[in-house]
């Protein structure tokens, strides 16, 4: 029995040095597979939703700044994804990492989305454009006042004119109340398609519409195409901010709240940058240029 005893303990003192040495060997091995899962986790991925362009669309604000804020993401597996508007915004509801660039904010949106604290872009605010020598040039130009022309006073006044908007897109907060009205429904022509903003362009030049709502940039984009740069009128809309931000949204979920904190950080040091200035305002004309800088000093707190 003793022996038994002896023989025992030694089996115990054998096995408690073994387990020592696997445990100490092990524990390299397992602070390596540690690291490894740590820096797993803490790698981000992002499904960046790039909202598909007509082939011939150069003019893409969102895409020069862009270019501007990915070399801060080198450390995010980034897969890109061409979608139309809607779709964006749909798999920003379904996928967790989901992110898009310049968009209004909307109450819509920010139900699905986080945001960034900063736009990615600004614009001056919102004109409504017309023929120059046609019936809704005299229109415009009655209901000017130094706030600019109401839109819901002129579709009011003017019931037998109309007016081309592009479908799915956010105007502005007062803006689409107005639009989503039905009571003026008669007097929108909403257009689909890839070639949304030079197709309502296209419909004012032909008469086929009489107003069309957009930016002065990108209308003067479009216009630098006609024969005739002078052929058109404008006026800003009374409900249209001084000034529209386009924000990055991404994911209401953990990965999308760290994505935000990222393109935050990125966004507050870049936009003070001449460089993101610049991104901004060769979209611009001389007159748009001297329009948008004091709002972009105003938003990104700068001095240029």
């Amino acid at each position: 029995m003793a022996i038994l005893r002896l023989a025992t303990s030694n089996n115990l003192k054998r096995y408690g040095i073994v387990s020592t040495l696997v445990l100490t060997l092990s524990m390299p091995l397992l602070a390596s597979q540690s690291d490894e899962l740590a820096a797993q986790t803490t790698q981000l991925s992002m499904l960046w939703l790039d909202e598909a362009m007509p082939a011939n669309e150069v003019l893409n604000i969102s895409g020069s700044t862009m270019q501007l804020l990915w070399p801060g993401l080198s450390d995010v597996q980034v897969q890109s994804a061409g979608v139309n508007a809607s779709r964006a915004l749909a798999l920003l509801a379904s996928e967790p990492n989901a992110c898009v660039g310049n968009k209004i904010l909307t109450p819509e949106r920010e139900a699905i989305s986080y945001h960034t604290q900063l736009p990615q872009v600004v614009f001056p605010g919102l004109h409504i454009f017309a023929l120059k020598n046609g019936v809704g040039s005299t229109a415009l130009h009655e209901l000017n006042s130094a706030a600019g022309v109401s839109l819901e006073q002129l579709l009011d006044r003017e019931s037998k004119l109309r007016l081309a908007v592009v479908a799915g897109r956010n105007y502005s907060a007062e803006i689409d109340v107005i639009l989503q009205n039905k009571v003026w429904e008669r007097q929108l022509w909403r257009r689909h398609g890839g070639d949304n903003t030079a197709g309502v362009l296209r419909m004012l030049q032909e008469g086929r519409i009489d107003f069309v709502i957009e930016y002065p940039n990108v209308f003067a984009h479009y216009q630098g195409k006609t024969k005739d740069t002078n052929a058109f009128v404008s006026y800003p809309l009374q409900e249209s901010p001084q000034l529209l931000a386009g924000y990055i949204l991404c994911s209401r979920t953990p990965e999308g709240a760290a994505l935000i904190a990222r393109f935050d950080q990125l966004l507050a040091q870049i936009s003070a940058e001449p460089s993101y200035l610049q991104a901004h305002l060769k979209w611009f004309d001389s007159a748009g240029q001297k329009a948008l800088l004091p709002l972009y000093n105003q938003i990104y707190n700068t001095n240029f």
